[in-house]
């Protein structure tokens, strides 16, 4: 999240200098920037509680990639796209492990100066 003008505005009077308070603000939001860029993130990780490929999945977005990893000795998997929101596509098994991967883009640093 960027900052927001009135914190930009409350930096500048604190350090009583605008060209101070903008370059601390950039700062900021730069470091911010470079903190949560990542191509993906673990949107959700969901321990299945019933068969239904609805029933615990209501985090599922379109798109989502899904990382199963069983409760037992198996092979881990990979799931998706997923097609439809809040629906694995398939039947879930209980006890095993759904780790969830969105795409994730920052916002924008914010752009104000004063």
């Amino acid at each position: 999240m960027a900052l927001l003008i009135d914190a930009v505005k409350r930096l500048m009077t604190s350090l009583t200098s605008q060209s101070v308070g903008n370059t601390v603000a950039d700062a900021i939001n730069k470091g911010e920037a470079f903190a949560t860029q990542s191509g993906v993130v673990v949107a959700a990780a969901i321990t299945a509680t019933a068969t239904s490929q609805t029933t615990d999945f209501g985090a599922l977005k379109v798109n989502d990639l899904v990382f199963m990893i069983p409760a037992t000795a198996g092979n881990a998997d990979f799931i998706g796209p997923i097609g439809t929101a809040g629906n694995l596509g398939q039947a879930a098994v209980i006890g095993n492990l759904y780790v969830v991967l969105r795409a994730f883009s920052a916002p924008a640093a914010s752009a104000v100066k004063f």
